[in-house]
């Protein structure tokens, strides 16, 4: 890990159904400009709004660890 946290080439996103279960995940910048990804941050941003920090994704965390996967094996 880099210094402040981050990580060359990921992208910090909190993934969760809700407040209270949300999931730091790094995402390759590669699988962040992936269709399926950008469709879950648009459905985010109209339920959240667009707010300063983390990117927010409503999605259940095993379901988008299994599209992550998906994405990596292409």
């Amino acid at each position: 890990m880099e210094e402040g946290g981050s990580r060359r080439g990921y992208v910090p996103v909190l993934v969760g159904t809700g407040k209270g279960d949300l999931e730091k995940i790094w995402v390759t910048i590669k699988a962040i400009q992936n269709l399926t990804i950008v469709e879950l941050l648009e459905q985010s941003a109209n339920e959240y709004g667009y707010q300063n920090g983390l990117l927010k994704i409503i999605c259940e965390t095993h379901k988008f660890k299994t599209i992550l996967l998906n994405i990596s094996k292409k």
